[in-house]
């Protein structure tokens, strides 16, 4: 009894060396994502999302893997037994900063925002909910700017080039364009 699966994995690993080469390899899956976008996907936000990544803030996500585990060999040192070590590990308090909606501020406004979409279930029904907290977020509606102060932000990019304008059209007094 004890040959038969011997026997039947002979047989087994017989016929797969029969079959072409073609047949063994297995084809490569299809991805989802291109390679070129992974960065863009691991780092950034759908552009569908109502909330994005704060790219500036990412730099500033700290771990330390090695925080209990010094903490514990430390309390093992002083002559603490095991126990106790593990019952008086601190937590580690170098976390990564959280965002405006993490405050007591929006705890209220955020809690109706999830009742509100628990209640309807689309969107479109807590769009005043979701205001709410996008100016609590710190994000700003774009502002319409006007002729002069697009010019007044042309000229402050500009800068010191613009000296040369008048000297442009009292040239072109000079300059005959057919």
């Amino acid at each position: 009894a004890v040959g038969r699966p011997l026997l039947a994995a002979r047989e087994a690993s017989r016929a797969s060396a029969r079959r072409p080469l073609g047949a063994m390899t297995p084809s490569i899956p299809k991805v989802a994502i291109p390679p070129e976008r992974w960065t863009q996907a691991i780092y950034g936000s759908p552009e569908s999302a109502l909330a994005k990544a704060e790219v500036s803030q990412l730099g500033a996500l700290r771990f330390d893997s090695a925080h209990w585990s010094k903490a514990y060999l430390q309390c093992i040192g002083r002559g603490i037994s095991h126990k106790d070590c593990v019952a008086s590990l601190p937590d580690d308090v170098r976390t990564t900063p959280t965002g405006p909606l993490a405050g007591g501020d929006a705890q209220a406004g955020l809690a109706a925002a999830i009742a509100c979409m628990n209640e309807h279930g689309t969107p479109d029904a807590c769009t005043s909910h979701f205001e709410t907290l996008s100016k609590l977020a710190g994000y700003e509606e774009e502002v319409k700017k006007s002729s002069t102060e697009k010019a007044r932000d042309f000229c402050n990019k500009a800068g010191y080039k613009l000296l040369g304008v008048p000297v442009l059209f009292y040239a072109m007094k000079f300059i005959k364009i057919k």
